[in-house]
């Protein structure tokens, strides 16, 4: 009697978690990111050299898409120079996250895995300044 509640909780629970809860309309935008995040992670800890210059050619591949698209913030932003120098500020820093996602990309191929390591705090560093840059509250 007990076990005809579980399917129907874990049915609930996974309706709710995050991979199913997400937004269905995600932004272009927010996809790049979504896909520049996954690669990020997987060659983070990647030993092998080609895997991980393959997970960052992802990176790469997900960070010139990004460029083309604006962050929500700066599209609700009027018309003027404050705009026009907040999406020069975020191709700026975009541009720079994919050049050092290319210095990730040689040092995988150079099997510089402790330089690998070094560049990623690096990652971490630009993603939280870009996060918190434009990304509204």
């Amino acid at each position: 009697m007990k076990y005809q509640f579980i399917l129907p909780y874990l049915a609930a629970c996974l309706m709710t978690s995050p991979s199913f809860a997400a937004e269905t309309d995600q932004s272009p935008l927010g996809k790049q990111m979504e896909a520049m995040n996954n690669a990020f992670k997987a060659f983070r800890s990647e030993t092998d050299s080609a895997k991980g210059a393959a997970k960052a050619r992802e990176a790469q591949a997900a960070t010139l898409k990004s460029v083309l698209e604006a962050p929500s913030m700066l599209k609700s932003m009027p018309d003027g120079p404050a705009k026009a120098k907040a999406l020069a500020e975020y191709h700026r820093m975009v541009g720079k996250l994919y050049v050092t996602f290319c210095e990730v990309e040689v040092a995988f191929l150079d099997s510089k895995f402790d330089e690998v390591a070094k560049i990623v705090g690096s990652i971490k560093e630009m993603k939280k300044a870009g996060h918190d840059r434009f990304i509204e509250e």
